[in-house]
């Protein structure tokens, strides 16, 4: 493991168990999540285990493994992925119903993340999957689909293919005309269009993460309005181990006065406590934001200003990360960043907001 994965990981795995509290130009105190952020399991993954993304969509939850991801360090009690990752299906019920395997290649650094649903009826329907290490896949969710497909993969003549480190595809978010918008956190995010093309869509200093090659876009959603993506700045460069959110606007050549700042989550300056490091995304109809923190181990609700509105806590999350609303609930997987397995944190936790989820884009696209 190089010496910059060596930071990157011990960043990630700082524990923390007192919340931040920041007060400051463009900057909102926190406010205690009121009693209707009850926290119950809604299921529980197995091995591989380390949920990670999640979709929701036709009675059904769809959840991705990282497994491979920050683990390939034997010496420090991790494994090399080459018992490859899943996909897991689960009914509204939190039961167990399917399982895809994706096969990942041997000694791979990175796991699966993004999930999407596309719109397309019946026998074409598909779930796309990004794997970080630079694909996107497709699974058929009708009868006799057959294995998993790849549906677009980082451009050989782009330079940055087959190295996580010079480009890693993280979340998956369709625009109405199925495309599909990827941040990548070196700092770029690309636009992959129907045809499973891709293009480096915008990239900007602003994005950047600390580290250079990982800490830039994370998370990544399509707001109310459809006329921006908010993307989650895990590390950033440009405020160093704050945490920020921007939103671009949807345009085909965004320029910088097309990007703009909407939140930054305050690093404590006490170095026993974790940054808050922002992940997965979710909006509710409302136009509240939901953001999944490392370090602190919370959800943070921004409102549609960006003004932080309250933090959701519970002594079960361990580095929550995907983000997708059932009903009136938010389901949040529990990453589990810690280097060892630990069957117990391999969870998918309900919280009962009070608040439905903002629909998501699900156009039809064509079927490799």
């Amino acid at each position: 493991m190089s010496g910059q994965s060596a930071v990157w990981i011990k960043v990630l795995r700082i524990a923390a168990v007192t919340a931040l509290v920041a007060v400051g130009p463009g900057i909102s105190p926190v406010v205690a999540g009121p009693a209707r952020d009850s926290v119950s399991v809604f299921a529980s993954a197995p091995a591989p285990g380390h949920p990670f993304g999640i979709a929701v969509g036709d009675g059904r939850v769809y959840v991705s493994t990282s497994a491979g991801d920050f683990f390939a360090d034997l010496e420090h009690g991790g494994h090399l992925n080459s018992d490859d990752e899943r996909v897991f299906t689960y009914d509204g019920d939190g039961n167990l119903v399917d399982t895809t395997v994706i096969d990942t290649a041997e000694n791979s650094d990175m796991g699966l993340f993004g999930l999407a649903l596309d719109g397309n009826p019946g026998p074409k329907h598909q779930l796309f999957v990004a794997d970080m290490n630079g694909r996107i896949l497709t699974i058929g969710l009708g009868q006799h689909a057959g294995p998993p497909k790849v549906f677009s993969q980082v451009p050989e003549d782009s330079g940055l293919a087959g190295d996580w480190m010079l480009s890693m595809w993280n979340d998956l978010a369709f625009d109405k005309a199925g495309n599909l918008y990827v941040p990548d956190d070196k700092p770029r995010i690309w636009k992959v269009a129907p045809d499973g093309t891709a293009r480096i869509w915008v990239t900007d200093p602003r994005l950047r993460g600390l580290f250079g090659f990982a800490g830039g876009p994370l998370g990544g959603r399509i707001d109310p309005t459809g006329q921006w993506l908010y993307v989650s700045i895990t590390v950033s460069a440009e405020f160093p181990f704050d945490s920020t959110i921007y939103r671009i606007r949807l345009v085909d050549h965004p320029s910088a006065d097309d990007i703009e700042l909407v939140h930054r989550f305050v690093a404590s300056p006490d170095p026993t406590i974790a940054p808050p490091q922002a992940t997965g995304l979710a909006f509710a109809k409302s136009g509240n934001l939901y953001v999944s923190l490392l370090g602190p181990n919370e959800i943070a609700v921004l409102d549609p200003a960006g003004n932080e509105l309250r933090r959701i806590s519970d002594p079960r999350f361990h580095s929550p990360w995907g983000l997708a609303f059932l009903g009136n609930s938010l389901l949040v997987t529990n990453g589990d960043l810690e280097p060892g397995d630990n069957p117990d944190a391999w969870k998918i936790f309900r919280v009962k907001v009070g608040e439905t989820g903002l629909p998501l884009n699900r156009p039809r696209v064509p079927v490799n």
